[in-house]
């Protein structure tokens, strides 16, 4: 049977600004209320995602308080032992860490939430149901040890400081962050010393992404071009202009896709595009493809008129998805930009994240044999997932035998024809 197109699979008690999965199994989700005094926590959360009978669900197995400061963006990387990530909250940039820990089914309901009321109330929820949680037919399970590392301010504006989009490179070596003032930063990932301060664009910087070798950074601001820097020696290496009428729309994110799953063949660079101005007739949105190494545009599409907020794109390179204002959805094949899937208004407000699950054998024994698992959040609270069912193919064998029988076919009819 198909699976539920976003089918929610769960719900948050805070706002979620942040999804980033970290394997086959679990992701994470980040956000809150702020330092507003709402009861709202500030929370890292992750989730192990199980199939069911009936489709999809996933159960948190740990929720760590992270004070008075909400994530607002962030980006993860495993370094072979344990995962990192690297959220921005206010004008910081916090790095934590999470550990696997293995522990019996009792202790998991002790170790999910944290000092907050908002997260307590939850695990209390959880273990008056009996243990949501819990797989009562399970004697170990997988949970994680949350902590923070270290700490630096990232923004530097006068009136305020905010980060708003930060990535690690490739190589885990180094992380790169923008903000509110307009300056690219790029730190040591070890000790979180800086490397380059780059006074980058004139406003804030929306989104950045390494390229997948490591050599480039890329960032975008409120403005009809963006720029690529050399992480090297972090000196500009181009500006890009939008092929479209200057003036009419701006560049929202971007991305990074490898080509065919692997670095060796070349990479490509997406954006998505906004109007600057709205209007009482909405003017449609773009998703643009950019050559990886000229960063010239290769191919344009028209994204409908519902308003783009936020992009991933799946880590063999194959989909992008998009998450717009109105709380929709949609899956393009990268390469075409053919639009595969669509789900109108999926959340109740606008999509704050997406990202996709690993689609590896090993996944495969947890979310099926689907052409790719999308998970959106929202600040209505709810995680979804979206899949396709892969599509049906063919052996040569069948249609070498199908081209046959059709040729057969034709030269019985002209005979009946007399032809």
């Amino acid at each position: 049977m198909a699976p539920e197109r976003g089918s929610v699979i769960a719900k948050s008690n805070f706002p979620m600004y942040s999804v980033k999965s970290l394997d086959e199994r679990h992701f994470l989700v980040a956000g809150g209320g702020g330092q507003a005094k709402t009861g709202v926590s500030n929370a890292i959360e992750i989730y192990e995602l199980r199939g069911t009978e009936t489709g999809y669900q996933a159960s948190s197995v740990c929720a760590h308080d992270v004070g008075s400061q909400a994530p607002m963006n962030g980006a993860t990387v495993y370094d072979g032992r344990n995962h990192l990530f690297a959220a921005g909250m206010d004008d910081e940039c916090h790095l934590f860490s999470m550990k696997y820990k293995v522990v019996s089914p009792a202790k998991t309901v002790q170790n999910i939430g944290s000092s907050t009321e908002a997260v307590k109330r939850k695990s209390t929820k959880e273990e008056t149901n009996g243990g949501a949680n819990i797989d009562s037919n399970q004697t170990k399970r997988v949970t994680f040890d949350v902590g923070c590392l270290r700490t630096v301010k990232t923004d530097f504006l006068s009136d305020g400081g905010f980060q708003k989009c930060v990535q690690f490179s490739p190589d885990r070596s180094i992380i790169a962050t923008g903000g509110g003032d307009g300056h690219l930063r790029i730190w040591k990932t070890e000790d979180l010393s800086k490397l380059h301060d780059i006074a980058a664009h004139k406003s804030e910087i929306d989104d950045l992404d390494f390229s997948p070798r490591g050599d480039k950074v890329v960032t975008i601001s409120r403005g009809s071009s963006f720029s690529v820097w050399n992480v090297k020696d972090g000196k500009r290496h181009l500006d890009m202009e939008w092929p479209g009428k200057t003036g009419e729309h701006r560049f929202r994110a971007c991305r990074f896709g490898v080509k065919a799953g692997s670095t060796e063949k070349g990479h490509t660079l997406y954006t998505i595009n906004i109007p600057v101005k709205r209007s009482s007739k909405p003017d449609p949105c773009f998703i643009a493809q950019w050559d990886g190494e000229t960063y010239k545009p290769r191919l344009v599409v028209n994204a409908g008129t519902e308003v783009l907020s936020s992009m991933a794109v799946s880590r063999d390179g194959i989909y992008v998805g998009v998450g717009m204002i109105t709380g929709s959805v949609a899956v393009y094949i990268a390469f075409s930009l053919q639009k595969l899937y669509y789900v109108k208004e999926a959340h109740s407000i606008f999509v704050t994240g997406l990202d996709f699950m690993p689609t590896s054998e090993n996944a495969r024994e947890v979310t099926g044999t689907q052409d790719f698992h999308l998970l959106s959040i929202s600040a209505d609270n709810t995680i979804r997932l979206h899949q396709e069912p892969t599509r049906a193919s063919y052996s040569a064998f069948i249609l070498i035998i199908g081209l046959m029988m059709a040729i057969a076919f034709l030269f019985w009819t002209m005979a009946q024809l007399g032809l």
